[in-house]
């Protein structure tokens, strides 16, 4: 199985090292609790007002966005046990997918990749480091959904919110053709945030208005689904960054098999630590770049060969509601 440069050729094996955000205790009044379960989410805001979005994304030089170093689980996150899935459960599509609906064009970049995955960045409050990840755009009422891993918006266990987040769609060596978006707000599972638990390694951020452009309208939105069991085919986009790659441009892996990997969900793909969030899609189509999530890159084996994602199951619909009209 290769791995896909996603420039007018290329093609490679990824390899790299673990890093580990170091957790810290904090308490955040900006943060809401909904539950103490598993599955119940729990939503920060990231940032209350549009300047305070703009001094986000101000923060992100091409400097500070070249330095910054890709995100990794912390090294104590494990997945917990969890009972076989129903198979009586049906698949369930929460969003479908949706076509940018205005008229901006990029410039500066020529490259075949779906424009509504991208790079995420964000400060670590506890360590002063700034770190990448990946993630995509996803359809939903308000037009300004992004999902990605839940190592990608906190810390897990003892840990802390990410602060100066922002998605950059389809960034690409320096190159932001459609914007930086600032999070209004982030949102995560309690199994993630209080158990480093891998089966909810799962984050939403809900961004701010660019302008006067919401970000689902100008770049498009994947479709949501869950239920879709272990075995599927599915194309995944992110941004790795060790070994040879430096997290600028995007890689895809297409077209490749999933399989249960213990509670979780497993395919071939060699990508590493700055693939953190990045999309699994089911029906992806390469020319409009968009499809049906049902993963998130969330971990690797050691050496590289595969990755794994939460299993999306009735959790999906949680974190969906909690988030669709943010």
């Amino acid at each position: 199985m290769q791995i896909r440069k996603v420039v007018l050729a290329a093609s490679g094996v990824v390899f790299a090292f673990a890093l580990t955000i170091p957790a810290a205790a904090s308490a955040d009044s900006n943060s809401a609790v909904t539950r103490t379960a598993d599955t119940a989410v729990s939503t920060h805001k990231s940032a209350a007002s549009r300047s305070s979005a703009e001094s986000a994304e101000n923060y992100w030089t091409p400097q500070r966005m070249r330095r910054a170093v890709e995100a990794d689980t912390p090294a104590d996150a494990k997945a917990s046990r969890k009972a076989a899935v129903d198979a009586a459960a049906k698949p369930s599509q929460l969003a479908k997918p949706q076509k940018a609906t205005t008229s901006k064009k990029a410039r500066g970049i020529r490259i075949a990749t779906s424009i509504v995955q991208g790079k995420v960045f964000f400060h670590n409050p506890t360590n002063g480091g700034d770190y990448a990840c990946s993630a995509a755009a996803v359809n939903n009422p308000t037009k300004n959904m992004v999902f990605t891993a839940g190592h990608c918006v906190h810390g897990g266990a003892g840990g802390t919110w990410a602060t100066n987040w922002v998605f950059v769609p389809a960034y690409y060596n320096g190159s932001r053709p459609y914007g930086t978006w600032s999070a209004k707000t982030l949102t995560s599972f309690n199994g993630w945030i209080n158990s480093s638990d891998l089966n909810y390694d799962i984050g939403v951020a809900n961004v701010w208005d660019n302008g006067t452009s919401k970000l689902v309208n100008t770049v498009g939105g994947m479709g949501l689904g869950y239920n879709y069991g272990y075995v599927n085919t599915v194309t995944v986009w992110g941004y790795p960054a060790a070994f040879g790659y430096d997290g600028e441009v995007p890689y895809v892996c297409q077209n490749i098999g999933t399989w249960q990997d213990g509670s979780r969900v497993q395919n071939g793909c060699t990508m590493v630590e700055g693939a953190s969030g990045g999309p699994w899609l089911r029906d992806y189509n390469e020319t409009t770049g968009l499809g049906t999530e049902i993963g998130v890159t969330s971990t690797r084996t050691d050496p590289p060969a595969y990755i794994d994602s939460p299993y999306f199951d009735n959790k999906i619909q949680t974190i969906y509601d909690n988030t669709a009209n943010g």
